[in-house]
Formats: structure tokens, sequence, C-alpha cells
């Protein structure tokens, strides 16, 4: 109850009066509710979960806004591997989803995806998301919450915002805390939906490589890669957008306190960049567990990367999927993006970008 006053006295001297989180904050409250009686049932109804080994689970890594949603839910359609739709994400117990699945179109007008915008790429209750939510859901905490709202009066290179954005400040004992939660869930997603393997799309992960790799030894590490001229703003977008439609007036708050955001926003960005790339040029990461993929090559040549992905994935998909990638190749080629987003929008110019990030330039080829 502290961290939800804490937040809303946030949210006032940001935003102004808004009765909306209230009914927000007693939401979540009935879900940790719910979703924690129903964790517990399916130790009692659903034994077998907690059996369920990771076998070489599949990470998609990346700055948001950098393909990893395409390539997660392509994937997905090989059919081999299993993830999370958002109405799940709620709703992760086994117990829950038989109990509720049936209905859970019912309530989409309280959806979160609701604020979400579609120009961003399609969410719903039904479609697939980011692990990163589900973490939020659980925990109201983390990359979500520093990035709609801490982030509003924070100081990049605060303590804060090193525990959100660098590994080495963030307490060992959250770290278990949020690889305990997740694992339980993978594994009674897997147990539910009758897969072997996971797919796992979460940004905050790239942050998280070394842990990574020593709790899944065999895990396969996807790294999308966008040109940040292009991702950066593009991220930027997606986040005020969801801002404006949730609380109306992003665009009226304080000067000085819409600078601030952005800047933290922009510096989040650059670390997500420069902290997968110090772990991938120490060497740290085998050459068996990682495969990195350039936008422009996935949106090029669909077709060359995701045969590369299978074979690294050692995934023999279902034989409709080459049908599906070959259908879908012919799209990109006929297709240019409609969205220009704009740099001055968000107090950034090129040349900035590309001082501050030229390392992503020279290492990925962008």
């Amino acid at each position: 109850m502290l961290k939800y006053l804490r937040l809303y006295r946030l949210i006032l001297r940001t935003f102004g009066f808004r009765v909306r989180p209230i009914g927000t904050f007693a939401l979540l409250n009935l879900h940790h509710a719910l979703s924690g009686t129903t964790m517990a049932l399916d130790s009692v109804l659903y034994r077998g979960w907690r059996k369920m080994p990771i076998d070489r689970p599949v990470f998609i890594l990346g700055n948001p806004r950098s393909g990893t949603t395409f390539l997660h839910r392509f994937l997905l359609e090989s059919q081999r591997l299993c993830a999370f739709e958002l109405w799940e994400m709620l709703l992760p117990a086994i117990t829950a989803r038989k109990a509720f699945g049936g209905v859970i179109d019912a309530i989409k007008p309280l959806s979160p995806a609701r604020y979400h915008s579609a120009a961003a790429h399609e969410t719903g209750l039904r479609d697939v998301e980011t692990d990163d939510a589900m973490a939020f859901f659980r925990f109201v905490d983390g990359g979500f919450l520093w990035s709609y709202f801490l982030a509003w009066e924070d100081q990049w290179g605060s303590e804060l915002s090193q525990r959100m954005f660098d590994e080495k400040h963030e307490p060992a004992r959250d770290r278990e805390r949020l690889f305990r939660f997740f694992e339980a869930c993978w594994r009674r997603n897997l147990y539910f939906k009758g897969k072997s393997r996971i797919a796992v799309k979460a940004s905050t992960f790239s942050l998280r490589v070394p842990t990574l790799l020593e709790r899944y030894p065999d895990c396969k590490l996807i790294y999308m890669v966008r040109d940040p001229v292009e991702n950066i703003p593009s991220g930027m977008s997606m986040l005020t957008d969801v801002l404006e439609k949730s609380y109306d007036m992003f665009h009226a708050t304080r000067p000085e306190a819409r600078s601030r955001y952005l800047e933290n926003l922009y510096q989040a960005s650059c670390q997500m960049f420069r902290g997968f790339h110090d772990v991938y040029r120490s060497g740290a990461i085998p050459e068996k567990n990682l495969r990195i993929v350039t936008y422009g090559a996935m949106m090029g040549d669909l077709e060359g990367t995701m045969k590369n992905l299978l074979e690294f994935l050692e995934i023999d998909p279902d034989p409709s999927f080459h049908d599906r990638v070959r259908e879908q190749a012919d799209k990109q080629r006929k297709r240019k993006s409609p969205h220009v987003y704009s740099l001055e929008k968000f107090g950034l110019d090129e040349a900035r970008i590309r001082k501050d990030l030229a390392f992503v330039y020279e290492t990925y080829g962008v």
C-alpha cells in the first residue's frame, strides 16, 4: 500500500489530480489476491508443472521498438515454442486460466492494452506480449514503472536509475525474486500448453545477460538491433502515447518536468544499447548461445534470417511455417513504413545520437 501512496503522490505532482489511478490500484490489489490464490491452488491441482524442464529457453533481447515483438510472434508460428498472451500474464496460474479463459474477452474494457497505440503494434488481451509486463503486474516495479512514472522525478545516474538499468547495482535478492517468479510462470506455461520450450521477449533482459547465461547455460539469445536514430524516437513515442491516452495531458505537463523525463528516457535507451554491447564485446557470451539480427536484415531478407535462426534455435517448424515466411517476406518487400518520428519532438538531434552511440554503428553496422 505504501508503494501505491508514493506513486500516487508522484502522479499528483506530475499530472495533477486523477481518479483513474485509484481504480487501477484497487484492480491491482484484486489481481494480486486472485493470482496468489490460484497459483497456490496449482500446487494442489496441477502438481506436474513443477517438474517441467526449462530446456534451451529462447530469449529475444533488444531495445523496445527494434523488431523484437514481430520476431517473437513470428517464431511462435513455428508451433515449437510457447509464450504468454497478455491476459495470461495477468493470470499466469493454470487454475486461473482454466477458470477464466472462456470469459476473458468480457473484461476487454479493463485491459491495460487499451492505452497502447496500434501504430506501434497491435496489442490486446489475446496478443503475445513482453514478459516485462508480467513482472510489472506482479511486483509493480522494474523498468515499466520507471519508464512511465519514476523517470519524471528521477535524475539519471541516481541510485534508482542504476538499480533499474545496471545489473551490477541490482540487489541480489530482488534479482532472485524476479527469476524465481518467472521460472514458476514459464513452467506453468509449458505444462498448460503442452510445449517443450519457451520463447521470452523482455527488453530488460538485455541488461541481464550474465544472469541468463549462469542460470540457463543452454539458452539461445537473439539480440535485435536497429539504427538508434530510428529506434530511440520510436520507443519514446510509444511511451508518451500511452501516457497521453491514459492521463490525457502528457504535453500539458510542466516543460522542465517533461524535459527531464525525455532526457531520462534517452539515457535509459543508450544504457540498454551499452549494457548488452559491453558484455558482448567482453567475449562473455559463447558463440553457441548468441545470434545478432539487425532490423534491416529482418525486414529485407526475412527468408534468410529465419533460415539462420531456425538452425541456431534447433527448431524443425511446422511445415506450413515456411509458406508463412515466404508470404510475409513478399509483404515486406512491397511495404513502406508509414511511421516517421521527429527527433526534435523529443529534444534530440541525429548528430548527438550518432556520437553517443557510435559503438552501435561500428559493431553491428546498422
